[in-house]
């Protein structure tokens, strides 16, 4: 069994056998190639990234009605269990969400929703054909086409009805917080939005509207001061400082806020305004006597390494890393990152996708 030629130039991601969900850490920023990904298929499922090179239209409807509309007016092009394949000419690559305006469908949890379904976006995956489903079923694929190019206007005439529309955003003034220090996760989310309009639950818990998107029954954002986290329980997403800034500052949608949510960019993104913003500092390295040169850093040069395999910038936050040549060391005065020999060439290894960690290090 071999993965569809078709997709021979997307990027993919490791799933794990029967399973819908990715297991690596940092998968959008690390995508392997068609060729990498076939070692580990069909062992293991895989994953597809999606964005700007593909699109795929995910239909929840009990009738397929979004798969309907789409071969109505669109070309027969490749397609997987309930997933259509295409590609838009412009390269538009945000999420789209379709619900229903009079409409309701049996949701997830056994409730009644207007959910459609939706094309997923930048830094999101679907599973590829040929993978075996949590209930054992095959991901087939029904329509073994080419992937074909649409326009996303003709797009947007044909389904733009059932686009989910965007609430009105609640807009709240920026008061510049007086807090200052070099690790994002401790911006008090206090400082990041204002407590005002929340409810005092007790115990540094305060619950109210969501600040971003608002919310019809006024109780679907939660804050937990004593450990910087929120929650928003209609998108069932939520996460520490840097989360919250991403989805205030609209550089990720509030459903999509969560481990690993960021693209490289994005994150360089969030830094930034959390320096500009929110009192973040950038850290600097403690100076101290680091002794005798001891282990790989007597073999290896750390900045040859770096140079050899591309990895002169932080993977993190994107700023390029400050290498100590004499003790092997690395260090990102940005995010903070940094270590030794060992965990420099490790983290080299999980970016070139080697099965033996270090063997091609020549001492």
């Amino acid at each position: 069994m071999t993965i569809p030629i078709q997709l021979k130039d997307m990027r993919f991601l490791r799933v794990g056998f029967k399973d819908k969900r990715p297991f690596e850490p940092g998968w959008q920023n690390n995508p392997y190639t068609y060729n990498e990904i076939s070692k580990y298929f069909p062992k293991e499922n895989y994953g597809v990234i999606c964005g700007g090179d593909i699109r795929v239209l995910d239909d929840d409807t009990p009738d397929q009605e979004l798969i309907k509309l789409y071969n109505d007016n669109f070309p027969e092009t490749m397609e997987v269990r309930d997933h259509i394949y295409f590609k838009f000419n412009d390269k538009h690559a945000d999420k789209i969400i379709f619900e229903h305006p009079t409409k309701l469908y049996p949701g997830k949890k056994g409730e009644m929703t207007p959910h459609m379904g939706e094309i997923q976006g930048e830094g999101t995956m679907v599973v590829g054909a040929g993978s075996i489903h949590p209930s054992g079923e095959t991901y087939e694929l029904k329509k073994d086409l080419p992937i074909v190019t649409i326009s996303y206007e003709k797009f947007e005439e044909v389904f733009g009805e059932f686009f989910k529309k965007k609430k009105k955003q609640v807009v709240r003034e920026h008061i510049q917080t007086s807090w200052s220090g070099d690790n994002i996760t401790d911006i008090p989310i206090e400082s990041i939005i204002e407590l005002n309009g929340l409810m005092d639950m007790g115990d540094g818990v305060f619950q109210g509207p969501h600040p971003k998107h608002g919310s019809d029954g006024g109780m679907n954002f939660r804050v937990d001061l004593n450990n910087n986290i929120y929650y928003c329980f209609r998108d069932q997403s939520g996460g520490g400082p840097s989360e919250l800034i991403a989805v205030m500052e609209g550089i990720i949608d509030c459903g999509d806020a969560g481990p690993s949510c960021y693209t490289e960019d994005q994150a360089r993104e969030v830094i930034q305004i959390a320096r500009e913003k929110y009192g973040l500092t950038t850290p600097e390295p403690e100076e101290r006597d680091l002794g005798p040169v001891t282990g790989w850093a007597t073999a290896v040069s750390i900045t040859k390494l770096a140079k050899e395999h591309n990895f002169e910038h932080c993977p993190k936050c994107g700023h390029e890393f400050q290498l100590q040549e004499s003790h092997g060391m690395y260090y990102c005065k940005y995010c903070g990152k940094g270590g030794g020999l060992k965990k420099f060439a490790d983290m080299i290894a999980d970016k070139l996708n080697k099965g033996e960690k270090h063997r091609w290090i020549k001492q």
